[in-house]
């Protein structure tokens, strides 16, 4: 259980590495510099990596604890948006190394397709997990 506990360490580290990404992509489109474009590699593939061992202690935290009605809803919703962030990112992240500077046309617009896709899904995944953490009423929405 005590591993399973890194998860609430380390899961800002691909969070804000896979926005830093899209914010650098945007960046990138708008002021076409290269250091943007470097930006956005590095922090894709770093959220990528820094994403395995976060959805690993995170299942292993969630597989410790008992859940039940909202709560084990709560926590099944978080865990189906970490896997599926995590397939995201690492989609997001081997398309930008595959296609390294050959980022236009119709290669261009799916891997947008798919970084904002890891953003959505990271976002969820977070509202989730902090209800799971700490219940609606953290935000008054109770």
């Amino acid at each position: 259980m005590a591993f399973g506990k890194l998860h609430l360490l380390i899961l800002h580290f691909p969070v804000a590495l896979i926005l830093a990404a899209g914010v650098a992509d945007v960046l990138r489109l708008i002021a076409r510099h290269r250091v943007f474009k470097a930006a956005s590699l590095y922090c894709v593939v770093l959220a990528a990596l820094t994403a395995i061992p976060t959805v690993i202690t995170g299942d292993v935290l969630l597989d410790s604890r008992e859940y039940a009605g909202d709560a084990a809803r709560l926590a099944e919703t978080h865990e189906t948006f970490g896997f599926v962030t995590l397939a995201l990112v690492l989609l997001t992240a081997g398309l930008r190394l595959a296609l390294k500077d050959e980022l236009r046309g119709a290669w261009a617009i799916g891997y947008a397709a798919v970084m904002v896709c890891s953003v959505v899904s990271v976002v969820l995944a977070g509202h989730y997990g902090g209800l799971l953490a700490f219940g609606a009423g953290y935000w008054g929405l109770s």
